[in-house]
């Protein structure tokens, strides 16, 4: 259903599983207790980190499984080479297409090493592509939380440049790890729009591998 990787200009996004990102070595990354920067790399996000290399074990089983289901694609990220970093792991993409909205939502985790880099428009770049032209949904959307002020830079900037649109602040629209509800600030692209912008044509070193028929 969805490819098992996909190629941009300074990125690799390859499926997430156990096998392609050992969870034991990267819980030095997501663990509350390992990593310095994770309480400052999820304060935006919905998930809180990992409090044992068994969480992140199973959360990477889950991801994988969702994955090959064909109910959310997910990703690890890592640059290629010729960047700082390049075949590490920095951070974790995906999209959740909801089928019978014809749609797609898009998420990003990113470690901060590789804040700044425009790695989420690069990314949304790819998304929009496969969503767009290999699984025929007609909208993709993102939201992000009103004080992430980073993410709403990036997202409003990729977002112009494909033709999108704000779409409104939405009161207590999500809930966190913790029960909290969550304001959110909701951006969208249409399929018309993304193909006025592009064309329907591709970065020159753009392509995806691995889609089962």
């Amino acid at each position: 259903m969805f490819p098992d990787e996909i190629v941009t200009p300074r990125l690799r996004l390859r499926a997430l599983s156990r096998e392609v990102v050992d969870p034991l070595d990267t819980y030095d990354y997501f663990g509350a207790s390992r990593s310095d920067t994770i309480e400052e790399e999820t304060k935006y996000v919905t998930w809180n980190p990992h409090e044992t290399p068994k969480e992140a074990f199973d959360y990477f089983g889950e991801v994988s499984e969702a994955h090959e289901k064909g109910e959310k694609a997910g990703y690890a990220i890592f640059p290629r080479e010729g960047e700082d970093g390049a075949g590490e792991l920095a951070g974790t993409t995906g999209f959740d297409p909801e089928w019978d909205k014809r749609r797609a939502v898009f998420g990003l985790w990113l470690r901060k090493k590789y804040w700044g880099r425009g790695y989420s428009g690069e990314r949304a770049a790819a998304f929009f592509a496969v969503v767009f032209d290999l699984l025929d949904l007609e909208v993709a959307y993102v939201a992000a939380l009103p004080e992430n002020d980073n993410s709403i830079r990036a997202i409003e900037k990729y977002v112009d440049r494909f033709g999108g649109q704000f779409d409104g602040h939405f009161r207590n629209d999500v809930v966190d790890m913790d029960g909290n509800p969550r304001d959110t600030r909701t951006y969208s692209v249409t399929r018309e729009q993304w193909y006025d912008a592009t064309g329907g044509e591709y970065d020159a070193e753009f392509h995806w591998e691995g889609r089962d028929e």
